[in-house]
């Protein structure tokens, strides 16, 4: 954790967080990477038991699952997003309306 605030109630596993904001009961898997991002957090709390089933059923519970890189981007409370994701502006789009994709670009960063 680099210049970063972490809210209280959050589930970090082995992760590099740098330059980012936490929001409480937020869940970080192992391997994830935030930079230069503002993650609001979640409502409530899944069981592990809970996230198991999600799992075992393909979906994704809440938070960011296994090495899932992350930069430049506002994540919603209670989001999803599932292993192995990368987000990232990469082509340094400045505007942009994917909402048929689950997201926008504004000012240059994804939302």
């Amino acid at each position: 954790v680099v210049d970063a605030i972490i809210s209280h109630g959050c589930f970090l596993r082995e992760c590099k967080i740098q330059h980012s904001i936490v929001g409480e009961r937020s869940r970080l898997d192992y391997g994830v990477e935030l930079q230069d991002t503002v993650m609001m957090g979640a409502d409530y709390y899944q069981t592990e038991s809970e996230i198991a089933s999600l799992l075992a059923e393909g979906k994704v519970p809440i938070g960011i699952g296994r090495n899932t890189k992350i930069k430049n981007c506002i994540i919603d409370k209670n989001a999803k997003i599932g292993k192995d994701v990368i987000i990232a502006n990469k082509d340094g789009v400045q505007e942009a309306d994917r909402s048929e994709d689950g997201f926008y670009i504004r000012s240059g960063i994804t939302i």
